[in-house]
């Protein structure tokens, strides 16, 4: 009954910021999900896998250096004037990058276009989960919005990489990119007007946030633990991309990465079915292990269905890792430090995004099975993580 009643919490959300809040906050963060990927298809398209790898990466880095700066403005003088700005700016990035690729100009200035959208990038997840603080005003029912950002950030790894392969495969590898710009320049700019946007992120009292350092000590394991799971998340798509082009067409990459996402949106919605008594270590331990043991059967796959259907396996073991980590991080953060806490971890998972797809995209020259054994280590070095810090914060 416990459990029923945790999933019944969900129906009163909606009613906290109104009904188009959480539509429009889940629309806003698609891009996220789908720039990564979407430059991987378009730049595979015109320059090929290495170079993908290293467009998508630089990207990668410039967004985890970007999420931060971001965050830190945002306390300064609240959401609305950082989203009014960089929601237009950035859908003009995007649409910059595609007409650079397109005109088959210098491959510096696709990686210099690549920086400025990642520079440029909202953290829509991590800037969301502050609004609810105000409105949230009991344990119960910030817990159930906590829950409900991590399914809707999984949903949108489900459906930013589906749309990417429907609209590449089906239009274009350009297409993808222009949706995220029209995303970008509407939602991101609809979220800075809406009412629910905070004129300041810093605690009562009036007193300074926490220093960046500080928080950065105190949320270690859930910060580095997430810079793993990045890690996997970029050596996956480079690798799923790697091997959708030897099945025949980079562009179903989406598609079949898609899947993943799926499972780990399903595990991570079920996570408030875990025992309390399971610290939050322990749930990042064991889902590390498990990807180590798995993801090195990924290069046995002879079709896109049957690699679709590893990663969704592969997923399944995600979903309540992603939760623990944000769970954690919002138990250790110091006083009035959620919200850094919150972004550097969005931080931290772009930046082991670029470290997995580098490292992928460069080892893939070689062999497929390299690119998916990066992965691999990824979860192995997360289960050693979750394990340090079960250890050390038994009961969290």
């Amino acid at each position: 009954m416990n459990v029923l009643a945790s999933f019944s919490n969900y129906k009163d959300l909606p009613r906290l910021w109104g009904g188009a809040f959480m539509p429009l906050a889940f629309v806003g963060r698609l891009p996220t999900s789908m720039i990564i990927i979407g430059v991987l298809t378009l730049v595979t398209n015109y320059h090929g896998i290495a170079a993908a790898s290293i467009s998508s990466a630089t990207l990668a880095i410039a967004t985890g250096i970007g999420q931060p700066l971001i965050g830190q403005w945002t306390d300064r003088v609240g959401q609305r004037l950082p989203f009014l700005v960089l929601g237009p700016v950035n859908a003009a990035m995007t649409a910059g990058l595609v007409l650079v690729t397109m005109a088959d100009l210098s491959f510096a200035i696709v990686l210099v276009l690549c920086a400025l959208v990642g520079l440029t990038t909202v953290p829509v997840g991590a800037l969301m989960r502050i609004r609810w603080y105000p409105v949230a005003r009991t344990p119960k029912a910030l817990t159930t919005a906590m829950s409900y950002e991590t399914v809707a950030d999984e949903l949108n790894f489900v459906l930013g990489p589906a749309v990417v392969g429907v609209l590449a495969s089906t239009i274009s590898p350009e297409t993808p990119l222009i949706v995220s710009a029209v995303i970008a320049g509407t939602c991101i700019t609809a979220l800075g007007l809406h009412r629910s946007t905070p004129a300041s992120t810093r605690h009562e009292g009036g007193h300074k946030a926490p220093a960046l350092s500080t928080t950065i000590v105190l949320v270690w394991a859930a910060l580095f633990s997430m810079l793993c799971l990045g890690s996997y998340f970029g050596s996956m798509q480079t690798s799923t991309t790697a091997a959708a082009e030897g099945f025949g067409s980079a562009s179903y990459a989406g598609l079949i990465y898609s899947a993943m996402g799926a499972g780990a949106a399903i595990t991570a919605l079920g996570a408030v079915a875990i025992p309390e008594r399971i610290s939050q270590g322990t749930r990042i331990f064991v889902s590390g292990a498990a990807l180590a043991i798995l993801i090195p059967f990924a290069p046995l796959a002879h079709t896109p269905w049957q690699l679709a259907g590893m990663l969704f396996v592969f997923g399944l073991a995600i979903g309540p890792a992603s939760v623990a980590m944000f769970t954690l991080a919002s138990k250790l953060a110091p006083k009035g430090g959620d919200g850094v806490a919150m972004t550097l971890l969005g931080a931290a998972n772009v930046g082991g995004v670029a470290i997995g797809a580098a490292s992928a995209g460069q080892l893939l020259k070689f062999e497929l099975a390299y690119g998916f054994w990066v992965a691999a280590a990824s979860g192995a070095v997360m289960g050693l993580i979750g394990l340090l810090a079960a250890l050390r914060h038994q009961g969290r």
